[in-house]
């Protein structure tokens, strides 16, 4: 078999990235109690178990793992790393302390072990998109496109699904 060009490449890439949406969005229709504001300790439960049907979803549709890979010797792991995309599922992105930018400096910190990545997709609930919408998250994420390349990405499950907001590009 020939080898791809970059071009082709990107578009596969591109094509596993959004089947992956597709499945995060079909779990979040079968999954009972996904958008109830739960007490921490049940809140923490319930994001285990739908990041671990969401991963064994993943991994029948393609025959590949892309969860967890480990980063700066196992002491930290993103969550999925598609081709250059990380996808971090994110569904406490619309709470004033959550992990977004942790999770920008953990693919900064891929990036140092030379992990080629340019794309961070974030997926969480509907209202993450409009917590990111403040200028000090839109200062971070412009700094990560401008000196690193990273077009940071987010968009929310559910409700407001086809909502995406590329906050990049403001």
């Amino acid at each position: 078999m020939p080898d791809l060009d970059p071009a082709d490449e990107s578009e596969v890439e591109d094509g596993r990235v959004e089947k992956f949406i597709g499945i995060a969005r079909t779990l979040v229709s079968d999954w009972p109690r996904f958008y109830p504001m739960l007490n921490p300790e049940a809140a923490r439960f319930g994001i285990r178990a739908f990041k671990s049907e969401l991963r064994s979803r993943a991994f029948a549709e393609f025959c590949v793992d892309y969860s967890d890979k480990p980063i700066c010797g196992g002491n930290l792991a993103l969550d999925y790393l598609i081709g250059s995309t990380v996808v971090e599922i994110a569904m406490n992105l619309r709470d004033q302390n959550s992990e977004f930018e942790r999770d920008i400096l953990k693919v900064l910190m891929a990036q140092s072990e030379l992990l080629t990545v340019t794309h961070l997709l974030f997926l969480a609930k509907p209202g993450a998109r409009a917590r990111c919408d403040i200028p000090a998250r839109k200062a971070v994420v412009a700094w990560a496109e401008r000196e690193y390349g990273v077009r940071v990405e987010v968009r929310e499950l559910g409700a407001s699904a086809e909502a995406v907001l590329d906050i990049g590009d403001e």
